[in-house]
């Protein structure tokens, strides 16, 4: 076979093409050190990089989830802590308070102690973790306990029994059926609407002065009787009043400061905020069950006070009454138990989940580097061995192309 001079000179270019590819491919890595550049360059290392990817960013995302979700918890965890060791101290106050041998005064004092403590049991309600109330459910906008006088912003319709502990003035209608508990007699003024059911009109009398007589029995007691008032506006309901569950209170109405909060009392069953925490499996942060444990709370506090007011009971009804209020703290010392133990399962469940995270991070990372990353020094050796081989082919295709069929002749 002939080789021409046009045959050699393709030939070097050729090779010294590919040599040139393969220094450019070495000089990639070791600037990038990865061992591709573009998908096309290899697309089984391309597609298992993006999978590795993928996998390394949700360990870091979900990793991230469990200590926002541990911050969250850590937060309810020390309320719950603090809201145990206040209704134990509500606890003690009432075992000294059920001592004989106490005054009337001696009494009178820790019932003010109570009240603190109460009073400081609404501030653990109300915790917050990064500027969202973490005991009120899906509204984290919203306190437990209002802090101010509050204006209702749209009509709500109650889902459990609203105690008030503070006066309230109507600003407009309200329609309150026969459930509804009040402290004291209220005088409605005239133009008050009054629905009686059929059945129970007997047992609904209109005096001569105009006044209304709803008159009830231990066979037909009040929420038994078919009968709704229409309070209206400029009303003033007094401190404890109990407005009923199912009653729709209307926009405008403002409600005293330390009132549970209507938009969050009773609406919290089955709001559970969850965090993703893994590949299809999430984690519910918040603990449910405080505004209903307070107004609890709130009801064996302001009975006993009721109880109290009667300055006829003797020292052996004192005690009485004291000892049930034991009995009561005890179940809500269960309540705040519970609600500890089930955040307890959670904090467990957290901590595995962030050393597999975190083991998982490690392990994707580490696979990751291996796929795509390359190995410093060996590419290093393979560059100067392809760098060496291009300039000695750059010095033989030199020597080639120079020559001409004049200096074959000579």
């Amino acid at each position: 076979m002939r080789i021409t001079q046009g045959m050699i000179q393709n030939s070097s270019l050729n090779t010294m093409y590919n040599n040139m590819g393969n220094l450019n491919n070495l000089y990639n890595q070791m600037n990038t050190l990865k061992k591709i550049q573009r998908p096309s360059d290899d697309p089984i290392i391309a597609g298992r990089s993006l999978k590795l990817r993928l996998n390394v960013m949700e360990a870091t995302q979900h990793a991230s989830n469990v200590d926002e979700a541990t911050s969250w918890m850590e937060v309810t965890e020390a309320a719950l802590k603090n809201a145990t060791e206040i209704i134990k101290d509500i606890r003690t106050r009432c075992v000294q308070a059920s001592n004989g041998t106490l005054t009337s005064e001696d009494r009178q004092k820790i019932v003010s102690d109570m009240k603190q403590l109460y009073n400081q049991l609404k501030q653990e309600a109300n915790v917050t973790y990064a500027g969202r109330y973490v005991f009120s459910g899906y509204k984290t906008d919203q306190p437990v306990f209002l802090e101010k006088e509050t204006k209702l912003e749209k009509d709500l319709e109650l889902k459990a029994d609203l105690k008030l502990t503070g006066d309230m003035t109507l600003k407009s209608d309200l329609e309150l059926s026969a459930d509804t508990i009040v402290t004291e007699d209220i005088t409605l003024p005239a133009g008050t609407k009054v629905t009686v059911d059929p059945k129970d009109s007997k047992r609904v009398v209109v005096n001569d002065d105009g006044t209304v007589t709803i008159k009830a029995s231990t066979a037909n007691p009040p929420e038994k009787l078919g009968v709704t008032v229409t309070i209206p506006a400029g009303t003033e309901l007094k401190v404890n009043t109990t407005i009923p569950t199912g009653t729709t209170l209307p926009a405008g109405e403002m409600f005293p400061a330390g009132v549970l909060n209507p938009a969050v009392h009773g609406y919290t069953e089955g709001q559970r905020i969850e965090y993703e925490i893994g590949v299809n499996n999430t984690l519910d942060v918040n603990t449910l069950g405080m505004p209903e444990m307070m107004n609890n709370l709130l009801n064996n506090i302001e009975g006993m006070l009721d109880k109290l007011s009667d300055k006829s009971l003797t020292d052996e009804e004192l005690n009485q009454i004291f000892t049930d209020m034991i009995e009561q703290m005890d179940n809500r010392l269960k309540e705040t138990s519970e609600m500890t133990a089930e955040l307890g399962s959670k904090q467990n469940r957290l901590e595995y989940t962030q050393s597999r995270l975190k083991d998982d991070k490690t392990n994707f990372t580490e696979l990751l580097s291996n796929t795509e990353d390359v190995d410093l020094e060996e590419v290093y050796v393979e560059f100067n061995t392809q760098y060496m081989i291009y300039q000695s082919g750059l010095q033989a295709t030199s020597k080639i192309i120079m020559n001409t069929l004049a200096d074959f002749l000579r």
